[in-house]
């Protein structure tokens, strides 16, 4: 099939980045607006894109964050003859529709999280332009008055490391520490560090700011990997840990996930201090149950949650078969 994308005009974004993967693995031609994202060096003329886009099976406008660079070309869709039923939107904007939180929504979400969901919340002109809005961060009030479809992060290619030993039983770092409970993690693993067995001979990483190279190889050598609300529910680093075939301590999440990870089986979710201590002490104890979780954790993921898995759900609900071409 043929698919054209209004993506982000240089603004790499993840849900874009899995979307466009996915719809590449299944053999689909991409006709891509803008460069970014990967499988567009140069920006399409407007004319041009509009062409491909009348000729397409499917027209999809992503989200896109608007920092120093222009917003995504949504007015094309206006310009584009294809019913409605045939326009997608893909939405992985957290804090607001617009991506940016409001003033005091960071420091009010940390003690009540319903001010996570900022306003707007909804691009109300692609809830009219579009038969389908699917969106990273997605409530169950979405779905129930909106019709609004999850589309959560997917482990991509690029989380899937070489194994490694699994030498490191903890791994703890993260870019920022202003949003969900991510400072008070921190301050649980030091004590935990501080406070273990020295004949155990625990081996606990707690570090930012590293080179991507050192990042992954820390990764690859965990067995444990923390993770914790971001802007958004749905973070990169759970993706990462999976596909290190680490066990993911995360923050259990409010928003939809369709077909979850097992608790203690694939994954393991906390939302409290005391939930993560006791996860911590019982997973750092018991190496063989968390290589086992990892190692399940991974399967999961590949079955249900790949950037093809992703697709394979927008071509469903579009009621469309990626296996015929309907291109006219």
């Amino acid at each position: 099939m043929k698919i054209a994308f209004i993506t982000p005009q240089g603004k790499a974004d993840y849900l874009v980045e899995t979307v466009l993967e996915g719809f590449h693995q299944l053999g689909h031609e991409l006709i891509v607006s803008d460069p970014g994202n990967g499988f567009c060096d140069f920006p399409m003329s407007a004319n041009d894109f509009v062409t491909h886009a009348n000729q397409s099976d499917l027209v999809i406008a992503c989200f896109g964050k608007v920092r120093n660079n222009a917003p995504p070309r949504h007015y094309l869709l206006s310009q584009i003859h294809q019913p409605r039923e045939r326009k997608v939107y893909v939405d992985g904007s957290e804090w607001s529709a617009t991506g940016w939180d409001t003033p005091s929504q960071v420091a009010l979400s940390l003690t009540d999280p319903t001010h996570r969901r900022g306003h707007p919340w909804l691009n109300e002109n692609m809830r009219k332009e579009c038969g389908f809005y699917f969106k990273r961060e997605c409530y169950p009030d979405d779905i129930d008055r909106y019709g609004v479809i999850p589309l959560p992060f997917a482990l991509c290619q690029r989380h899937i490391l070489e194994p490694a030993e699994k030498d490191i039983d903890v791994f703890c770092s993260f870019g920022h520490t202003k949003t969900g409970m991510r400072r008070e993690i921190i301050e649980v693993v030091e004590h935990f560090a501080r406070t273990m067995d020295p004949s155990a001979d625990i081996n606990v990483v707690i570090k930012s700011g590293m080179s991507s190279q050192e990042y992954q190889d820390t990764l690859r050598r965990s067995r444990i990997v923390i993770d914790a609300w971001g802007g958004g529910d749905l973070c990169d680093r759970f993706w990462e840990g999976i596909g290190s075939k680490a066990t993911v301590l995360y923050q259990r999440y409010n928003v939809e996930f369709p077909d979850p990870f097992v608790d203690w089986d694939q994954a393991v979710s906390w939302s409290t201090v005391p939930e993560l201590s006791n996860a911590l002490h019982r997973l750092v104890y018991s190496r063989t149950e968390a290589l086992d979780i990892g190692i399940k954790g991974f399967e999961h993921a590949k079955r249900y949650h790949t950037a093809a898995s992703r697709v394979k759900k927008i071509l469903d609900y579009c009621h469309v078969d990626s296996d015929v071409t309907l291109t006219r």
